[in-house]
């Protein structure tokens, strides 16, 4: 089980050379996370819909219209309960109470970036924009949405050999509220057709740690015939060696076992899923 993140042809080494030399933008990206960290930004707040028209703006002026909002409700006593039992699938990633009532809402957004190529399959990058109700969320997670703004306007001219959804997620400091609405309303058509998730979530600290590529840290997979936790691992560290190389630094991406992002969700459903984030615990390292 393996994905690639984008695919660059060209007619000869000389030209799969030339067109593979990317050049990053840190001023666009610094000046996307002063942008959107005027202020704590949680979800059900109104600043964090101003922080998602600044977002919406940015993949705008790159030249994104297939955008689409994904609205949901959520419940606290319910998230709570959910939480509790993040193993049992169904109670996990419906965070709304059987009769509905809601405590706040919040709003996924989807930038589709078709492929020109006849196919349903598609890779999600992703990041949540949301901010914790204390904090400018300028490393978490201004980081992560400037980043993938970055990918995008990188991948606005390449064509792919599959579909792209970038996503900005909503709730994750709620125990990642929109991803886990987002994957629960995937129909299995959907979910067979999402070749991997790509998630970055704070990776802005000056620390010389390096970085985790992060992937499903519970016991779940173990029962799967096809699938383990140490499959998982492995899928990682080849995930994140190829990274380093994409990345052109020196020393690999660590490997840890966690559940609490983005990824976690999706990693429920057996779709593969990491997430690159800051190591700034190197005692945690696995």
């Amino acid at each position: 089980m393996n994905f690639c993140i984008f695919e660059v042809k060209g007619e000869t080494n000389e030209n799969v050379q030339k067109e593979s030399e990317i050049q990053i933008d840190k001023d666009y990206m610094r000046e996307v996370i002063e942008e959107i960290t005027f202020s704590p930004h949680p979800i059900n707040s109104k600043e964090i819909d101003q922080v998602k028209k600044c977002i919406v703006s940015e993949f705008n002026k790159i030249g994104y219209d297939n955008i689409e909002y994904q609205k949901f409700e959520y419940n606290d006593e319910k998230n709570e309960n959910a939480i509790r039992h993040s193993s049992q699938i169904d109670i996990f990633l419906a965070p709304t109470s059987e009769d509905n009532t809601s405590d706040g809402a919040g709003e996924n957004v989807i930038i589709k970036k078709d492929s020109n190529q006849n196919t349903q399959k598609k890779l999600i990058i992703s990041a949540h924009y949301d901010s914790s109700p204390t904090s400018l969320g300028a490393n978490d997670n201004g980081s992560g949405v400037a980043i993938v703004l970055e990918i995008a306007q990188i991948l606005k001219n390449i064509d792919m050999p599959y579909n792209i959804e970038f996503i900005m997620f909503s709730g994750e400091e709620k125990y990642m509220l929109g991803s886990r609405w987002y994957a629960g309303q995937l129909s299995e058509d959907e979910k067979d057709n999402i070749i991997g998730v790509i998630n970055v979530d704070t990776v802005a600290e000056k620390s010389d740690l390096g970085y985790w590529i992060m992937v499903n840290g519970d016991k779940r997979n173990s029962d799967i015939d096809y699938e383990s936790d140490d499959a998982m691992q492995k899928l990682a560290e080849l995930n994140g060696n190829a990274l380093s190389k994409l990345f052109q630094v020196n020393d690999r991406f660590s490997v840890v076992m966690a559940m609490n992002s983005d990824h976690y969700p999706f990693s429920l459903l057996d779709i593969p899923s990491v997430t690159i984030v800051q190591n700034l615990e190197e005692e945690l390292l696995v």
